[in-house]
């Protein structure tokens, strides 16, 4: 086992792993591993940024370790969770109030929008990006109140200086003041010890995602194993304070040199041909390959189709969905767009298609996990109980520290009492909504997303719709470095694919004020089109070949039995 990164007998390990393979079964099983040097009541705190990654790198822990050894060794939280806990516990020391209601990461974003609503859109946005970088700068470090007044102030923002005011006079929290007082608290000694004494090790998962101020808070909570794993040509949140490049130089220099990870066992060779295309293009070296490439029917699919207008763009994926999902019930379909308002046309495509099971994840009630947390609290309460019994009853069992989930419910909350109100009970609306399969990171059917959530899940296909200029890259990147980051975006995009990759793009579109324009395409699409064997027509009849083919009882396309991918939790040796 000497070989395996799992099994390094460094303290300190840094992992890049590109899409696809490994890095979170490398993360449970370097769990496995360091679970045997923990000290009596030590933990092991694993960390990451979203909810659906926390949950998939919960399940994977939870498979490899077992109930036992999870739930006693293990916690699993977001980088703003792990902060709120700490301010919650030691708030005090920084003479702030340890009740303060913990905020979500639409806080800001509402005290933004006083200074944005009813401005063009243009100006609107240009208003908002540039009081939250006004703010970020302020607080991307171990700042007190008076220090980021400061800042603010030399900034020239006066209307992130207005907001600023707002938020000390109501005596609330944004959502980046979590980190920064977790930064504070833990540059005071005693506490910081504390953390190390409790946890044993870290895991951070997507290392490259995190800013400098995140990397201190990782590296304080516990200073005597840590694992790191990512992949920079991965890194997207550069709006968000990450600095991919600055953090690696910091990993290297405290980890050495990374161990790589090669081999992948989610996608087949013909998504790879692609994802391999986009990385050169972004001079990365790389090739990534299959670990079985003929295992996978037909060598998998990579397709390219063009469309007049993005009302038949959309047609036409709610038509290849239906062939596959009719031959392949389980199968995850991915239609996943760089922002969401190239998404309106798949949304509303797919809104009328009732046949198909369909999910859409800025809908806070559509998750699943959330769907299951409401049917079952509204069982649990009398029939005549109200919204305010059924929110209480929601909120309540959720750990105020865990600021996503609290979010999250809340918004889902929001959701269901508009449902409830059109059924006439709670018990009316909870029976309209659908309770998927326990223990599915990805449910079957179809997924409609945006890049940036998408980041760290797969699906047996994806679609990328909008593959024009503007959209692809945004329009607001200019500079190299900009244009780098959105070339990295379809990277992301194209990897989560398993066994197909289907992009497409539309040749007019519709504005806002109802008039039809011309788009252009993406400075990029020749090199996809390139990369692509496949048409909308040869796609039509890789489908069909593959639902004649398939084997009787298989109800899903991907890896084939014997190349099960990360999610269906087979185990198999790591690349190195």
């Amino acid at each position: 086992m000497g070989s395996d990164p799992a099994y390094s007998p460094a303290a300190n390990l840094l992992a890049i792993a590109p899409p696809g393979c490994g890095k979170t079964e490398l993360l449970a099983r370097r769990a496995l591993h360091l679970l045997g040097g923990l000290q009596p009541h030590q933990r092991i705190l694993a960390l990451t940024f979203s909810n659906r990654a926390k949950q998939n790198l919960r399940e994977r822990l939870l498979r490899t370790l077992g109930p036992q050894r999870f739930s006693r060794h293990v916690r699993v939280t977001n980088f703003h969770g792990h902060a709120a806990e700490i301010v919650r516990a030691h708030a005090r020391t920084l003479g702030l109030d340890p009740n303060t209601p913990m905020p979500g990461s639409s806080t800001l974003a509402d005290a933004i929008s006083l200074f944005t609503d009813g401005l063009d859109i243009g100006r609107a946005i240009n208003r908002r990006k540039a009081i939250e970088a006004a703010l970020s700068a302020a607080k991307q470090g171990p700042y007190d109140d008076d220090e980021v007044r400061e800042a603010l102030a030399a900034s020239g923002n006066t209307f992130a200086q207005q907001i600023e005011a707002k938020r000390l006079a109501e005596g609330i929290f944004h959502y980046e003041d979590l980190l920064r007082h977790a930064q504070r608290l833990l540059r005071v000694e005693e506490i910081a010890r504390l953390y190390q004494l409790h946890y044993g090790a870290v895991l951070v998962d997507e290392f490259q995602d995190m800013s400098p101020q995140q990397l201190e808070i990782a590296l304080a909570s516990s200073s005597a194993r840590r694992t790191f794993v990512g992949d920079p040509l991965q890194g997207i949140f550069s709006w968000a304070g990450a600095r991919p490049a600055e953090v690696e130089r910091e990993l290297r220099r405290i980890c050495g040199a990374p161990r790589r990870l090669a081999l992948s066992y989610r996608s087949s060779p013909a998504v790879l041909d692609v994802v391999n295309r986009v990385a050169a293009r972004l001079n990365d070296v790389a090739d990534l390959r299959s670990v079985q490439p003929d295992a996978w029917p037909q060598g998998g699919a990579a397709a390219t189709a063009g469309f007049n207008s993005g009302a038949e763009e959309a047609g036409w994926i709610v038509d290849r969905a239906t062939d596959i999902l009719s031959a392949f019930p389980k199968a995850t379909i991915g239609v996943i767009t760089r922002s969401g308002w190239r998404r309106k046309y798949v949304d509303t495509a797919f809104s009328d298609a009732v046949h198909l099971r369909c999910q859409r994840w800025d809908l806070a009630i559509e998750d699943s996990t959330m769907v299951q947390r409401l049917v079952a609290t509204v069982a649990q309460l009398p029939r005549q109980a109200d919204m305010d019994r059924l929110r209480s009853a929601v909120l309540g069992g959720i750990d105020p520290s865990d600021v996503d989930t609290m979010e999250q419910a809340t918004n889902a909350l929001s959701e269901f009492e508009g449902l409830a109100i059109q059924a006439g009970s709670l018990v009316t609306a909870a029976a309209q909504l659908r309770v998927v399969e326990q223990g599915l990171a990805i449910e079957p059917g179809v997924h409609l997303l945006n890049a940036h959530t998408g980041k760290g899940q797969q699906f047996d296909w994806v679609f990328v719709p909008g593959f024009e200029g503007w959209h692809i890259p945004d329009g607001r990147a200019d500079t190299a470095e900009q244009l780098a980051e959105e070339l990295r975006v379809v990277l992301v995009m194209v990897s989560r694919a398993r066994h197909g990759i289907v992009i497409t793009r539309a040749r007019s579109l519709i504005s806002k004020a109802g008039n039809t324009y011309a788009t252009r395409e993406s400075q990029w699409w020749p090199m996809i089109v390139e990369v692509c064997p496949l048409n909308a027509n040869t796609l039509v009849r890789h489908i069909s070949a593959l639902a004649t083919q398939a084997t009787p009882g298989v109800e899903s396309v991907s890896a084939p039995p014997h190349v099960r991918t990360k999610s269906q939790g087979i185990h198999r040796p790591l690349a190195q």
